[in-house]
């Protein structure tokens, strides 16, 4: 047990006079005095312990000793005083620095106890006055963030501050140096005394504490607020990565369950606006030319100006068609700078922006991208990158596969409905999937094989004549490759130099093979000449087999159609063909307000033909009569064998009066027809949708009429009907 300095002093000085009742030498009550002298000296610094060493040196006056010995004596007492004051300034340095180490051990401790409570690191950041409280010793602590474009946010002031804070120069040059900045001022100035330390997470700053204090700053404070401040920043960081995985787990989570590519963007959407401190964001996906909206999330108020720019972004305007052509994240913290910023976000007041491209696999550009934006100027610092970046991973993987479903759906759809509709619109339906699905496509055309020719079945926005047929050696040569690979069903991608039709950027084809043959060829343009990758080839070729089985079958279909609403005899078609395109007809018209005349014909001189010469004889007849119809057949005509000797004419965009000029030249070429000395000649009734009536059984009925009254009458009466008709 150490005994206290008093007693130590006390004790030596009663020795040094019970040395001198005893009537001893100087020497005996010497290492008393030293005792005293070095106690002195070691407790209370060297200026006392000298007074002592000379007070030791006058009480060795009443002992006996030669000059000599008195001179030596004093000697050793101030050696004494001087040894003890090193030694004692030594254990005081060193009970200093014990004392600052168990005061950052306390703040370590506490530290320990309460970080695990916070969630994330502003909360930290506000709790550090408290955590520090043991080290301020009535100083004042700010705490200023980065908000972006150089600029610093005031988070935490202990003592309160000023209307309007500014950082100080001081802090700024903390962000730039490592460890404590001390200010230097003036001796006479001992009002504050400031000093600012800046806290780090993977080489970047995340806070710098300002602390201000009338007491000058010493060492020791300096390096345990530079360790501290390292302490402080692996805390930071290591919050960090906790918020990360947190985060990255529930969105992953949520992202599993959304059940199209829609609901994925909200979702990244909802939890990326808190997560950056952003206001707005959309996630656009690009579509013929255009970035549409997947999903956006916008304040209230900023819904009626940025809605019809989050549902689709014009070409070439703002930052998310940089970043969709650069594939490279566009940051920007000063948009209102921009000389390329879009006028609504700029009159908006939006200051901190990014645009992320979101790129998916073997694609060599990103499909989708991630636009994010606030008023406030906010730091787009690393740990808001990695946030950006961990999303991006999840919701690209997360659209990869709603694509997926949606493109297989698709395709279900097709062929579980393609028997529901005409052919015409199945081709149609198989090309708007294929455009809206395969990547970069913006347009494109469906070339079906018809004998030695291909035929455009359907387009969609293409720059092809698609009423040009194409020689299959024609096709071939624009496929570019050789005919195995087109038998195989190979695409190939086309760039800008290689296409034959202005404004198309790259073109990608798709050969459709049935059992070795091509059946039909997919066209795919796009207006960007880099839009086509592997990812558009893996998708189009999705499309093989199901365009390959439709085209099989609805040609298949169109021969036993074209069987069932054939004439056998004469090639037409039949009654129940007539009857079908009649009605479809006059709903054309309707729809599209133009005239529709129907000719009815009836054969006269027929029933003796057949009657005398035979009935081979009267079918070579009835061909001769199909053969002159279809010869004076105009485009867009349809001419019908009704049944016996009667035939039927639809006239499209064709009034009254062109149908009896029509009507005129068929009978001239029919009265040609003569077979056994009998010329044969037609009676016809005419009848005009919708002037002279407002259904297809209107206008049968009237034009049925009317021929009948032709070939039983030849009175003015009989011969008006037919003539108004």
């Amino acid at each position: 047990m150490a005994l206290p300095y008093p007693i130590i002093l006390v004790g030596s000085l009663v020795a040094v006079a019970l040395t001198f009742a005893l009537r001893l030498d100087g020497l005996h009550a010497l290492p008393w005095l030293m005792f005293f002298t070095a106690t002195a000296s070691s407790v209370y610094g060297l200026r006392v312990g000298m007074a002592s060493a000379l007070g030791s040196a006058l009480l060795l006056l009443l002992f006996r000793a030669s000059p000599l010995d008195y001179g030596i004596m004093a000697m050793i007492l101030s050696l004494s005083a001087y040894l003890a004051d090193q030694v004692g300034r030594s254990l005081r340095q060193a009970h200093h620095r014990a004392r600052q180490l168990s005061q950052l051990q306390d703040v370590f401790l506490q530290g320990l106890e309460v970080v695990p409570r916070f969630i994330n690191r502003e909360q930290l950041l506000r709790q550090l006055p408290t955590l520090l409280a043991k080290l301020l010793r009535d100083s004042q602590l700010r705490i200023w963030t980065p908000t972006g474009a150089g600029q610093l946010a005031l988070l935490e002031d202990t003592t309160g501050q000023p209307a309007h804070p500014v950082p100080s120069p001081l802090v700024f040059r903390a962000m730039q140096e490592n460890g404590p900045v001390l200010q230097e001022s003036e001796p006479k100035d001992r009002k504050s005394q400031e000093l600012a330390v800046a806290l780090r997470a993977r080489h970047e700053v995340v806070a710098v504490l300002q602390f201000l204090r009338a007491e000058v700053w010493q060492r020791p404070e300096l390096e345990l607020l530079s360790r501290l401040a390292l302490a402080m920043g692996r805390q930071l960081e290591h919050l960090h990565n906790l918020e990360l995985r947190r985060l990255l787990l529930k969105v992953a989570d949520q992202l599993a369950t959304a059940s199209d590519k829609h609901k994925v963007a909200e979702t990244a959407l909802r939890y990326l606006l808190p997560a950056l401190d952003m206001e707005a964001g959309a996630v656009l996906q690009y579509r013929r030319g255009t970035l549409r909206g997947l999903a956006w999330r916008l304040p209230r108020e900023l819904r009626p100006r940025l809605t019809p720019l989050a549902r689709k972004l014009p070409y070439q305007q703002g930052l998310a068609w940089q970043a969709y052509h650069s594939g490279t994240a566009q940051f920007v913290e000063s948009y209102s700078s921009l000389p390329e910023a879009i006028p609504e976000l700029k009159e908006l007041g939006f200051e901190s922006l990014v645009a992320y491209p979101v790129h998916t696999r073997d694609a060599m550009k990103g499909r989708v991208v991630l636009v994010l934006g606030t008023r406030r100027h906010v730091a787009w610092t690393r740990n808001k990158k990695e946030i950006l970046l961990g999303i991006e991973r999840l919701l690209s993987s997360a659209l990869e596969r709603a694509s997926l479903e949606e493109l297989q759906q698709r395709i279900n759809r097709l062929l579980s409905e393609a028997w529901s509709y005409p052919s015409q619109q199945v081709y149609q339906h198989i090309l708007e999937a294929a455009v809206e699905l395969v990547p970069g496509s913006d347009m494109g055309s469906l070339w079906v094989r018809e004998a030695n020719e291909f035929a455009c079945q359907a387009a969609l926005g293409s720059l092809w004549a698609s009423d040009r047929r194409w020689g299959e050696a024609e096709f071939q040569a624009w496929y570019g490759h050789d005919s195995g690979r087109a038998s195989r069903g190979q695409p190939r991608i086309a760039s800008r130099s290689q296409l034959l039709a202005e404004g198309i950027g790259a073109n990608l084809c798709l050969p459709v093979s049935h059992q070795g043959k091509v059946m039909a060829f997919l066209n795919l343009d796009s207006l960007d000449s880099d839009a086509f990758a592997e990812d558009s080839l893996a998708t189009v070729q999705l499309f093989a087999t199901p365009i390959a089985t439709l085209v099989h079958e609805l040609q298949n279909r169109a021969i036993l159609e074209k069987a069932a609403l054939t004439d056998g005899l004469t090639g037409l078609y039949n009654r129940r063909a007539f009857d079908l395109r009649l009605k479809e007809e006059c709903e054309r018209a309707a729809r599209y307000q133009y005239p529709l005349t129907l000719m009815v014909l009836d054969l006269k001189n027929f029933k003796p033909i057949n009657d005398r010469l035979g009935h081979a004889v009267g079918d070579e007849a009835l061909v001769a009569v199909a053969k002159v119809l279809s010869q004076i057949q105009r485009a867009g005509d349809m001419v019908f064998r009704w049944g016996g000797d009667e035939f039927a004419v639809l006239l499209p965009q064709t009034s009254t009066e062109g149908a009896r000029v029509v009507g005129a030249r068929i009978l001239e070429a029919i009265a040609k027809i003569c077979i056994g000395g009998l010329c044969l000649s037609a009676n016809i009734g005419y009848a005009t949708f919708p002037s002279e009536g407002e259904s297809a059984g209107d206008i049968l009925q009237l034009a049925d009429q009317r021929m009948y009254i032709d070939k039983h009458g030849s009175s003015k009466k009989t011969e008006r009907p037919a003539s108004d008709g």
